[in-house]
Order: structure tokens, then sequence, then C-alpha cells
């Protein structure tokens, strides 16, 4: 049985209104066109990422990256301040893919998902694939990034359990130019809402305002029978305010069902 999220969370048509007052629902396009659950997507195969043990058997479950990224409990009472966690790294470095990760623990909790993509790249069959509710996730296509910011923002405070934020393909000078308000405001609807935005790009733009930073590298492609099977990436902790940085971790992401 799946639990109810402890903090109520919006409708769609709420939102819809909200957006429209902070002048953004002529600039958002909400909701997203996906094929049925059911439906096999017509697409190659999967990004499901396989987590691999590290040396040291008794680190596993602490120093997982799913351990790592995992968010906080929502659970009334619980103390979690919320979380900012910045994932910078390449293209195809596997961020993505623990991305989609995050977004299926949150939908098989029951809570709501917020996908800001700026660069309007988001596959839904991929979020299928990677066993996402897609009934508990809303798709956000911003046309800049002032409108992707605020439309974080609003998530956050409406009830999202995560927010993630897309800004891959934004112009670097426009994220160096990002004053620290921008963060500031985001960490505190974060705290206020206990809820985690998840800030996705090729570079790092929060910094040090993330109280989780991480970069991913690909290491390698990884092949079967000759035959491409996926890629191998390491995970690098730059910044943590809850636990230990300067961590190594690698994952891999596998093309197969």
């Amino acid at each position: 049985m799946r639990s109810e999220p402890a903090i109520a969370t919006p409708r769609i048509d709420q939102l819809r209104e909200l957006l429209l007052e902070a002048g953004l629902g002529d600039r958002v396009r909400v909701g997203a066109s996906c094929p049925p659950a059911e439906a096999p997507p017509a697409v190659p195969r999967t990004h499901r990422t396989a987590i691999e043990r590290p040396d040291n058997p008794g680190a596993e479950e602490a120093f997982s990256p799913d351990a790592l990224l995992r968010p906080h409990s929502r659970a009334a009472g619980h103390a979690s301040e919320g979380r900012l966690i910045e994932l910078a790294g390449a293209r195809s470095s596997g961020k993505t893919a623990l991305a989609y990760r995050m977004a299926a623990g949150a939908t098989s909790r029951g809570e709501l998902v917020g996908w800001v993509d700026l660069p309007n790249a988001l596959d839904p069959r991929f979020l299928l694939r990677a066993k996402v509710r897609l009934e508990d996730v809303l798709w956000l296509r911003p046309p800049d990034l002032q409108a992707a910011l605020r439309a974080a923002e609003l998530l956050v405070k409406t009830g999202f359990a995560l927010v993630v934020l897309d800004l891959e393909g934004a112009r670097p000078r426009e994220l160096a130019q990002l004053g620290a308000s921008v963060w500031t405001r985001l960490l505190r609807a974060l705290r206020e809402s206990r809820a985690t935005a998840l800030l996705l790009g090729t570079q790092r733009a929060a910094g040090s305002f993330a109280t989780l930073g991480v970069s991913t590298t690909r290491e390698r492609a990884l092949f079967d029978a000759g035959l491409f099977e996926g890629l191998a990436s390491r995970l690098e902790v730059l910044r943590n305010r809850s636990g230990a940085s300067d961590l190594e971790l690698r994952f891999s992401v596998h093309n197969r069902p």
C-alpha cells in the first residue's frame, strides 16, 4: 500500500492558477504527452542505473550513490531541513540516470515530482523504464533560465517533494550572473517545505549554496560480446554539509531491459 505524503500536495489545476499569478502561465508548458504505462516505449533499451559495490563491503549502505542522494524523510515531525543537491557533469556521464532513480524512489513513496526541463530534453518513456509513476510527475518546459528558477521555487512551495531542475544548455554567462538571492530564496523554500531540489547541469551553478555538490564523469563504455552494453561512470562528492566529502563512488548505466 502506498503511503500518503506527509505534506498536502496541490492539484494540477491549482498549480496552473499559481503559475498564472506568478506571470508564468503563458511561458511554462504544464504536463506532458506520454504513452500509456502499459505500452512499451518505441525507443532503444532502457537507461537503468546499476550501483556497483564498493571495495569495502561494510561501507556499501553508507556510501552508495543511492544512499548519498536519497532525499530525507518528509514524515511529520522529522527534522529534515530540505536539500539542494547539485549534480554537475558532461553529457552522457550518468547524472540524468541518477535523477530518474531518485524520481522513481519519490513516486514509489506516493510523493509528487516536478521536472523543470529547460533544455526540453526529457523523454517520459525513459521515466517509465525507470519505474517512475508518470501520474505523480509534473513536467514543466520553461522558455528561459529565469522562468525555470521561478517555476522550481513555486513547485517547492506548493508541496512537491522532489523538484528536478535541469539547466543543461544554459549559457555559462547567465549562470554566472545569478545572484546569491536566487539560491538563498530556493534554500529557504526547501527548508520550509522539507523538500529536495536536484540541480542538473554541465557546470556548477549553485556552488557553495548546495547542501550536496556532486560531479559525474564518464569513465568508459561497457561492452558485452562486442555489443554496446552501457557506460561506467564515477561520482565525486565535492561538498556535503551533512556528511563526508571527498568521496569517489562508481556506478554504471546499462542499456538492457
